[in-house]
């Protein structure tokens, strides 16, 4: 290595040194006389930006102001000022393993001038406590704040723990799990906390009530003792009444709504195999789709052989997301967390495929936790390439053997969640403690 590559990176070592150590105490100086403030970092996937949202709505509620460090991409530049939150653009860099590679050198310059920015921006916000939620933006603004001496706490929203929480949760005070399966890959349980996965109250009072136009418990009430038969029957009340509200023809007592995602963005892959399968799909007697394609892709497939079928509408974005997936028979996606969470409270059947481009296999361990309830049909991607994705779709939508399949399958969702109704208080209990951990650790933060 030359010497003059070393000089220079020892420079950037001191600078982000010296400058770290002048913020912290403007920190320190602005947070005595400050109100309270949280800060989030992480982006990249829904399954990163969506549990924060639900928990900073939490905070809100108790008169605690969130800020989001992020990058200017979907889907955070998307879901956070929609929800009414600040986002900061900080930059992220990938290191390459063993860090000690040559070509790392001139990444590790940039992450130093990626945390200065981090830094700048807590110090101007000067948080009580930041959370990490995963993800490469979280390690940016993670890393600021153990060099400005603030409290760290994790979320992690996988069932498998990704790179980014693995390494900071060796110096963070507490790390929060949606499933108990995580605390594997960390190495000091004992500061691991299991509070459930986290979903939006947005999402939960949708659920319950079915959508606009429709009525059902409200939120935060306990439910009335109600038998299978009276729930199935308000079931079916909210299922017709949403189909209504979105759209869609009403269909005899054989009908059947498949609702398509591909995670909060969309996903190319999902609909270009759904756009494959249609041929197939079309000819099922009573079936609906419902199609969910992300804003960017949704023009790509509305003028083509989907736009010109009466039983499959396609949606660039669904506001009442808890409704569609009370009204839904059966889910197609992929498995990203906070699409899993939503679909273990709503207890919706699931036919999920896993996407092999994330790391470490996350989605493949988050999709195992619907299998494993009895609640979903994993298909790997590797099996969809080659027959297509109508071949396991097509036994779940079929016939009488599809539908009891797929009324079995919501009956393990819904024994697992205990019902909609109680998935919900669950979800309301995990953001509880989710909120408590993270006020906890801010109080903490002079200790």
């Amino acid at each position: 290595m030359r010497p003059g590559r070393v000089a220079k990176a020892a420079g950037v070592a001191i600078g982000l040194g010296y400058a770290a150590s002048l913020a912290s105490i403007t920190v320190r100086r602005r947070q005595r006389a400050g109100a309270r403030v949280v800060a989030f970092a992480g982006g990249g996937a829904g399954g990163h930006v969506v549990p924060a949202i639900a928990i900073a709505e939490e905070l809100r509620l108790c008169g605690v102001e969130s800020v989001f460090l992020g990058e200017a991409q979907d889907p955070e530049q998307r879901l956070v000022p929609a929800h009414g939150f600040p986002l900061v653009r900080v930059g992220s860099v990938v290191l390459k393993r063993p860090l000690r590679k040559p070509e790392n050198l001139p990444r590790l310059i940039r992450f130093a001038g990626c945390v200065l920015q981090a830094a700048w921006e807590l110090v101007r916000w000067a948080p009580d406590v930041v959370v990490g939620t995963g993800g490469a933006t979280s390690v940016t603004g993670c890393v600021a704040a153990l060099a400005l001496g603030l409290p760290l706490l994790l979320y992690e929203a996988n069932a498998l723990p990704d790179e980014a929480n693995r390494t900071l949760h060796r110096f963070a005070r507490r790390t929060l799990l949606a499933h108990a399966s995580a605390v594997d890959g960390l190495r000091y349980p004992e500061r691991c906390d299991l509070v459930g996965p986290v979903v939006r109250q947005e999402f939960l009072e949708d659920l319950l009530r079915g959508g606009p136009g429709t009525s059902g418990p409200r939120p935060g009430r306990q439910p009335r003792r109600e038998s299978t038969q009276q729930q199935e029957r308000r079931r079916q009340r909210r299922r017709l009444a949403t189909r209504r509200e979105l759209g869609l023809p009403r269909g005899g007592r054989d009908g059947t709504l498949l609702l398509v995602l591909g995670g909060s963005s969309g996903s190319g892959y999902i609909n270009q195999a759904t756009n494959n399968a249609l041929p197939k799909l079309a000819a099922v007697p009573g079936l609906h789709v419902l199609w969910h394609t992300g804003a960017r892709q949704h023009s790509a497939f509305t003028g083509g052989y989907a736009g010109s079928l009466s039983n499959v509408r396609l949606v660039p974005g669904l506001t009442h997301f808890g409704a569609a997936l009370e009204a839904a028979d059966l889910v197609l996606g992929r498995s990203g967390a906070a699409t899993v969470a939503e679909l273990a409270v709503a207890g919706t059947p699931a036919l999920l495929v896993p996407s092999p481009a994330v790391s470490e296999q996350q989605q493949t361990a988050n999709a195992k936790v619907l299998e494993d309830r009895g609640q979903a049909v994993v298909v790997p991607q590797v099996d969809v390439d080659e027959g297509g994705i109508a071949e396991p779709l097509l036994p779940l939508l079929e016939g009488t053997e599809g539908a009891a399949r797929l009324v079995a399958m919501r009956a393990a969702g819904r024994a697992a969640a205990g019902g909609p109704a109680a998935g919900a208080e669950a979800a309301r209990q995990a953001l509880a403690k989710a909120r408590e951990a993270i006020l906890e650790t801010g109080r903490r933060k002079g200790r």
